[in-house]
């Protein structure tokens, strides 16, 4: 029944009318005194009735609603519709459940994304590393590699931005996304490797949202800088 709430309700009110009714033209006749004592007993029953099922109700939607706020649009909203607040939460079953579809597919967008540019920057002679903060990667191309003369090519990335030797290269990143700083000279460190003082050039890639996906760092090295002199 998909009006309870509000079919209970006007039962309640009809009962009420009768009753209040009944008072006042027939107060005198027993068998109307026990009609009233029967319909104020049905209408506080009711009432108890209408108030513990909307807390209960109330009480799952907002739990739901703390799981979808926390990041999380998994959630177990009855499909069956009983009643009005049912019928709410099988609307926000099926619009989380839009979301949770939009967000998968934002996901597989952003992997391929990804990929891509990681693809590009591989074949390119200039030394580049991409911090993916989606998939939490740093990746770098040959042409980087060398200069920490490293195998490795993807590295952990919180691993590499809170190391103690990167505190100048973690706080670059951070003024990059939230005041899209552009440039910096800086000290890197990667496991196993030395720690270089290098000049990067920051390019933030965004999602339609203006989300910051992940970030192409062009590196330049000392040597580099004696050479375009020359």
């Amino acid at each position: 029944m998909k009006n309870l709430y509000r079919n209970t309700l006007l039962v309640l009110i009809f009962i009420c009318f009768l009753s209040v009714t009944g008072s006042i033209f027939f107060s005198n006749e027993t068998a109307v005194r026990i009609f009233v004592i029967f319909a104020d007993t049905l209408i506080a029953v009711g009432l108890i009735f209408l108030v513990l099922s909307f807390s209960k109700k109330l009480s799952k939607i907002n739990n739901q609603l703390q799981i979808v706020a926390s990041g999380s649009f998994t959630t177990d909203f009855p499909e069956k519709i009983n009643n009005e607040l049912d019928m709410l939460t099988f609307k926000l079953s099926k619009l989380f459940n839009n979301l949770n579809n939009y967000d998968r597919l934002r996901a597989k967008n952003v992997a391929k994304s990804a990929k891509a540019y990681m693809a590009l920057t591989m074949n390119i002679s200039e030394p580049v590393i991409m911090a993916d903060f989606e998939e939490n990667t740093a990746s770098l191309n040959p042409a980087a590699q060398k200069i920490w003369n490293l195998e490795t090519r993807v590295f952990p990335l919180d691993v590499v931005t809170k190391h103690a030797q990167n505190i100048e290269f973690r706080k670059f990143l951070e003024r990059v996304v939230s005041s899209n700083e552009e440039t910096a000279d800086v000290s890197i460190y990667f496991p196993s490797a030395s720690r270089r003082e290098v000049s990067v050039k920051a390019v933030p890639i965004k999602t339609i949202d203006e989300k910051i996906m992940l970030i192409l760092l062009f590196i330049t090295t000392g040597d580099d800088k004696k050479e375009n002199g020359k």
